[in-house]
C-alpha cells in the first residue's frame, strides 16, 4: 500500500513539474507590448500600449507586440503559433487576436492572425505590411520606427474591421508578385537586349537579313523574360533602351564603313538591296572595318528574388 502511494506521489510530482516547465517555456506577458529584446524606448512602449488598448476598447480585438532575442531553434511560424496559443491572444469564442513577433538575432518576424480576423487581415495583406512597412525600417537598423509604424498600420486595419474583398485580395497578390520581381534580372537582360538591338539596328542599316532577324529574336527574348521576372517599370525601361540602341545601330549601319564590314566587299557593299548574310566567303574585310555588332554577342543571367519576413 505504501509503495502504491509513493508511486502516485511521484506521478503527481512529475505532472506538476512538466506543467510548470511548459508554463515557463515562454515569458509571461506584461501588457500588450512585450519588448523582451529591448528594441523599443520607454516612450515607444507607452505610445504602442495606448494604441493597442484603444483598439481593444473600440473593437474587443487584442493585438500583441512581442520582440525576442532568439527563436531558440524554432521556425518563426512555430514560435509565433505556440506563443499565440499559450498567451490566448484574442477574446474566447471570437478568436480576434493578432500577434506581431520580431526576433532580433534571427532577423525574422511574423504577423500571426486569429481565425476571427482572417477576413480583415488575410495572409496577403499581412505579407504586404511586412514587406512595405516593417522590413525597410529593419534593414536600416531602425527597429523603433518599423515596429511603431507597422503596428500602427495593423491597428488601423483591425479598427476599421472591413473584410477584404476578392478584388482587393487579387490586387494584393499582384503587388506581392511584382514585389518579388528582380531589378537585378532586368540589369542582366538589358545586356542581352542591347546586343540584340544593336545587331538588329546595324543589320537594318546595312540591309543584312540574317543578322537583322537574329538581333530581333535576341531582343524579343530579353523583353519576354523581363515580363516574367522583372518589375513592369524595368520592362518599360528595357523596351525604351532597346529602341534607342536599335536606332543608334541603324544610323551606324548606314555608314559606308559599317556597311562594307557587314555586307562584305563581294556582296554589293555599296548597294541598297538586301542580302541574306554578312561577310565574304573568300574576300577580305576592309582594314578600316569594325568587328562590333556582328561577331561578338553576350547573354544575360537570371537572378534576384525576395523574402517575406526576413531582413
Amino acid at each position: 500500500m505504501a509503495r502504491r502511494s509513493l508511486s502516485v506521489l511521484w506521478l503527481a510530482l512529475f505532472v506538476l513539474t512538466t506543467s510548470a516547465a511548459a508554463a515557463q517555456e515562454f515569458p509571461a506577458p506584461v501588457g500588450k507590448v512585450n519588448d523582451f529584446a529591448s528594441l523599443l524606448g520607454v516612450e515607444d512602449r507607452r505610445v504602442l500600449e495606448e494604441l493597442l488598448q484603444g483598439v481593444e476598447r473600440d473593437t474587443s480585438a487584442e493585438i500583441a507586440v512581442v520582440t525576442v532575442r532568439s527563436l531558440e531553434g524554432r521556425s518563426v511560424e512555430e514560435y509565433a503559433n505556440r506563443l499565440f496559443q499559450e498567451w490566448g491572444i484574442g477574446k474566447k469564442g471570437r478568436d480576434n487576436g493578432v500577434l506581431i513577433l520580431v526576433a532580433r538575432n534571427d532577423r525574422e518576424m511574423r504577423i500571426e492572425v486569429g481565425y476571427g480576423l482572417e477576413g480583415v487581415l488575410p495572409d496577403g495583406l499581412a505579407g504586404a505590411i511586412i514587406r512595405e512597412t516593417f522590413l525597410p525600417r529593419f534593414r536600416a537598423g531602425d527597429y523603433r520606427t518599423g515596429i511603431r509604424e507597422g503596428a500602427g498600420r495593423v491597428a488601423d486595419i483591425v479598427r476599421r474591421n472591413e473584410t477584404v474583398t476578392s478584388e482587393q485580395l487579387a490586387a494584393i497578390d499582384r503587388a506581392a508578385v511584382e514585389a518579388g520581381k528582380s531589378w537585378a534580372l532586368a540589369g542582366w537582360l538589358s545586356l542581352l537586349a542591347g546586343v540584340g538591338a544593336f545587331t538588329a539596328g546595324t543589320a537594318a542599316g546595312a540591309r543584312v537579313i540574317s543578322q537583322l532577324l537574329f538581333g530581333l529574336v535576341l531582343t524579343w527574348l530579353a523583353i519576354f523574360f523581363g515580363t516574367l521576372g522583372a518589375p513592369r517599370l524595368a520592362v518599360a525601361l528595357l523596351v525604351l533602351f532597346a529602341v534607342v540602341v536599335l536606332l543608334i545601330g541603324y544610323r551606324l549601319g548606314q555608314r559606308p564603313r559599317w556597311r562594307r564590314s557587314m555586307r562584305g566587299t563581294g556582296k554589293g557593299a555599296g548597294g541598297s538591296r538586301w542580302i541574306g548574310g554578312g561577310g565574304g566567303g573568300g574576300g577580305s574585310r576592309s582594314s578600316g572595318g569594325s568587328s562590333s555588332g556582328s561577331s561578338s554577342f553576350g547573354g544575360g543571367r537570371s537572378g534576384g528574388g525576395g523574402a517575406s519576413g526576413r531582413w
